[in-house]
């Protein structure tokens, strides 16, 4: 075991576009990075691989054993595992749904649960990437994703309360939209639903008209890897981060309910004849 010169940092789903940039940003800046991932093949040079499926408490304590056996201590978990799927909430699958909170949701429960010991013997922190959704009022058909994502929210907000008594500093980032991967994702997810959905076949196609019409906000990951390594690494952090955040989206957030509902008929189904 050696001397603690060198900054630790468990990244999960590192396999992902966001986790790739991140795990690069982190090494580059020196940080012997820990990337955590179902399916480590992707992962670049100059890292530390540990497979871990984080829906699975035996695989993150056999993930937790291997980090042991190398670094005393971890400076930082960065938590960017997620899944993503766009659906009405009385078509989708049950076991998709649950899928989508095991582990947006519990997977960042077992990870902290897991490997806090290892960040408060290094004085570390944790950072946990919600998402820009999670504050607002969800849209249809995403309200899947934003009810993981508002409900990790929640476990945050009182994850930073209970470790600030504790002296473990607690960390929430609210990123827009990143790179291509969700982006297309959600192209993808309209697709898949326009084929399987009775209920909604017309609207979905006009939903997904304007998914497509909004992908060109994305902004390369290298930049959100960036700024995770800064609040990282800065010495008195924010609790909270909001980064690349929709004007639009929170316009839409701020009108009343009646406003919205009729916004959407207006959008989605067009004029009532």
């Amino acid at each position: 075991m050696e001397a603690r010169s060198q900054k630790s940092i468990l990244i999960t789903g590192a396999g992902g576009s966001l986790g790739l940039a991140a795990a690069l940003e982190f090494s580059a800046r020196g940080w012997r990075v820990f990337a955590a991932d179902i399916d480590t093949g992707r992962l670049p040079e100059g890292v530390v691989p540990v497979e871990m499926d984080v829906t699975n408490t035996k695989s993150v304590e056999k993930a937790l054993g291997a980090i042991e056996e190398i670094a005393p201590g971890l400076d930082a978990v960065l938590h960017l595992a997620g899944v993503y799927t766009m659906d009405s909430f009385v078509e989708i699958p049950e076991e998709t749904l649950q899928k989508m909170l095991d582990v947006n949701l519990m997977g960042v429960y077992r990870v902290n649960k897991a490997f806090l010991p290892l960040v408060r013997k290094a004085g570390g922190r944790i950072v946990i990437v919600a998402s820009e959704l999670a504050p607002l009022d969800p849209l249809p058909f995403n309200g899947i994703y934003s009810m993981t994502k508002r409900a990790l929210d929640s476990y945050a907000h009182s994850l930073t309360l209970e470790l600030d008594l504790i002296g473990t500093r607690v960390i929430t980032v609210y990123p827009g939209a990143f790179g291509d991967g969700m982006t297309k994702g959600a192209v993808r997810s309209m697709d898949r639903m326009r084929e399987t959905t009775r209920l909604y076949p017309d609207i979905t196609e006009r939903f997904r008209k304007i998914v497509v019409s909004q992908t060109g906000s994305a902004k390369d990951p290298s930049r959100l890897g960036k700024r995770l390594v800064r609040i990282a690494e800065k010495k008195r952090p924010r609790r909270r981060y909001f980064i690349n955040t929709s004007l639009k989206l929170k316009l839409f957030s701020a009108l009343p309910f009646g406003m919205q509902a009729a916004a959407l008929r207006l959008l989605l189904k067009g004029k009532e004849q």
